[in-house]
């Protein structure tokens, strides 16, 4: 028998804390970088750190954004110009991280998920933001995010933005991440109408089940990514040298966001859950009309069996005693009409006690 060496799947769980490895199909990095005050803006396409180092510490607000995390030697420049935790860079790359927040006392550690609207499905990816003294610096594992209105809010010289210190800036960004979440709530809540109605009409078959599952999971998976959020905005929003006490403000206000999707989310998980019973009650209810029909059939039939059954054996019918009805000359005719009368008999009895309905009750067009 051979001797099988075990490895381990990925690389970077056997490399030394602090190692920045890149995730597998990570995509090369666009760089793009902002930086202005109260009167000047400066955007650029940047395609290495060096064209990072001429902008430090020269502008109130640098904002230096990542898009690709393919390239370990660019993240460790970068985790070294702005003094960043390689504990901190190691979690950049490691792209399934829990939202969390970490105070690294000379800047603070952001990580958490954003909905990607360029992304097919409504993809969910891994953002890291880092908040300094006057910079942020965010890493986002592709291209694609829903950061541009808040860099068109810094074109147009918005008032507040354009005043405001870095962690105005990492707020706003926040808030425009989680703001990503409500089209997608919204998505949700159009799917499980769409399945509420098909549950209704019974027009999905099994394969409504599939989907009702489906749904509960990408829904147990956004709760799960935001759930988190609440904590670390909660720990954002507690006083600290690089926040202030204004920007506090407004992180509280992102904050009653993401309980309110919590509500809609709860309200979401509710509605699937109750899909499935619903899907199995309608389809118990509609076997049981099947049945009902089938068991109605079946005992208007039982008499009528019985008697051509015993009109059906094979007596000797020349002698006076075995069936001498059948001499009659209308006996025929005569036991038609007996079958139909107990049929009629059996149907109206079965009307006058409500376990068939002919056609539709008053009332059932009123809404």
């Amino acid at each position: 028998m051979k001797s099988r060496i075990l490895r381990p799947r990925n690389p970077a769980l056997s490399a030394p804390p602090g190692t920045v490895t890149p995730p597998p199909g990570a995509v090369t990095p666009l760089i793009r970088l902002m930086a202005y005050d109260n009167d000047q803006l400066v955007e650029q396409v940047i395609q290495s750190a060096d064209e990072v180092r001429p902008h430090l510490n020269k502008w109130p607000v640098l904002w230096v954004d990542v898009d690709g995390l393919a390239d370990a030697h660019l993240i460790q420049e970068l985790g070294e110009m702005f003094g960043l935790h390689p504990l901190a860079l190691e979690d950049v790359v490691h792209t399934h991280q829990r939202s969390k927040v970490e105070d690294y006392d000379t800047n603070i550690f952001m990580v958490t998920r954003m909905v990607n609207p360029v992304e097919k499905g409504e993809k969910l990816e891994q953002v890291g933001l880092f908040l300094g003294k006057n910079f942020v610096v965010s890493f986002q594992e592709r291209p694609g995010d829903c950061f541009d209105p808040v860099r068109d809010r810094i074109r147009k010289g918005g008032r507040r933005t354009r005043l405001a210190n870095a962690d105005y800036l990492a707020y706003a960004l926040l808030d425009a991440l989680v703001d990503s979440y409500f089209p997608l709530l919204e998505l949700y809540g159009d799917t499980l109408d769409e399945l509420e109605d098909g549950v209704m009409e019974a027009t999905g078959g099994n394969a409504i089940m599939t989907q009702i599952h489906e749904t509960k999971r990408m829904l147990y998976g956004l709760r799960h990514v935001i759930w988190p959020l609440r904590d670390a905005l909660s720990l954002l929003s507690q006083e600290h040298d690089l926040i202030s006490d204004d920007t506090r403000f407004f992180l509280r206000d992102c904050q009653d966001h993401v309980m309110q999707q919590l509500d809609i989310l709860e309200n979401y998980r509710e509605r699937a859950a109750g899909l499935t019973d619903l899907h199995l009650s309608v389809i118990s209810m509609r076997m049981n009309e099947v049945m009902k029909v089938l068991t109605i059939i079946a005992t208007v039939f039982m008499p009528l069996t019985f008697i051509v059954g015993v009109y059906g054996m094979n007596f000797d019918t020349s002698l006076p005693g075995n069936m001498p009805e059948l001499h009659w000359p209308f006996a025929y005719p005569a036991l038609w009409g007996v079958m139909i009368v107990m049929a009629a008999g059996m149907m109206a009895f079965f009307y006058r006690m409500g376990w068939i309905s002919l056609g539709k009750k008053e009332g059932d067009d009123e809404t």
